[in-house]
């Protein structure tokens, strides 16, 4: 007989949980003697996007509102952790826009639930104000997957780009994958003068496409 796949299989009754609220069922922490089940997806006001449920039978009810003022459309329950030890459980949120003129920043808070379903404080206890300074670091696809085109059209966002933070404490770097990384100019290399022809001198790498490595070397 071929040999059989298999996994662990609880032998007691299943349940099958059900909501209308969109995103239902994303993340999912088990407790002592119930469920936190997130929909990060779920925009029960204008302002407010993600809930929280709390399952202990077939009916699952949603935890009071746990945002701060400062919390809009934070897609609460993106991620969720529990740990078994205290049964508390960390559930965080990371789409707090904040208008910062020329570009729109993304914040996030993560707030504490005890076991009894008792909130505690936010990490970090505030949104991040705007930026006066930053670095920002541009990686585009080179592989052979992009086509010639749509590889321009890359470079002609990162130009438009820069050139709206032209003037401000800001500085930049690029860097492109495909098979292997290139990082074409660091953020001490970025020249006020010369930037657009560094630009336009970038040439697609074409290859592979190891997405992951090219992340891991620019952070």
């Amino acid at each position: 007989l071929k040999a059989a796949l298999g996994f662990n299989i609880d032998s007691r009754p299943w349940k099958s949980l059900s909501n209308s609220a969109a995103g239902f069922g994303y993340q999912v922490v088990q407790r002592r003697s119930d469920l936190l089940v997130s929909a990060p997806l779920e925009q029960y006001r204008k302002d407010r996007r993600g809930r929280i449920f709390q399952c202990s039978t077939d009916v699952c009810k949603a935890l009071l509102s746990v945002e701060q003022n400062a919390a809009v459309n934070m897609s609460l329950g993106l991620t969720m952790a529990n740990d078994p030890s205290t049964q508390r459980t960390m559930v965080c949120g990371p789409t707090i826009p904040r208008d910062c003129k020329s570009i729109t920043m993304y914040n996030g808070l993560c707030f504490e639930i005890d076991q009894n379903d008792g909130l505690g404080k936010s990490y970090p206890t505030a949104t991040e104000d705007c930026r006066t300074q930053a670095d920002i670091a541009f990686l585009l696809d080179g592989s052979g997957s992009v086509d010639a085109k749509d590889f321009r059209r890359m470079k002609t966002f990162v130009k438009n780009l820069i050139t709206s933070f032209l003037g401000r404490d800001v500085k930049f770097a690029i860097t492109q994958f495909s098979s292997r990384t290139t990082t074409h100019f660091y953020f001490n290399q970025f020249n006020a003068s010369n930037w657009q022809n560094q630009t336009d001198q970038i040439r697609q790498l074409n290859g592979g496409t190891k997405t992951a490595a090219a992340i891991r070397n620019v952070v």
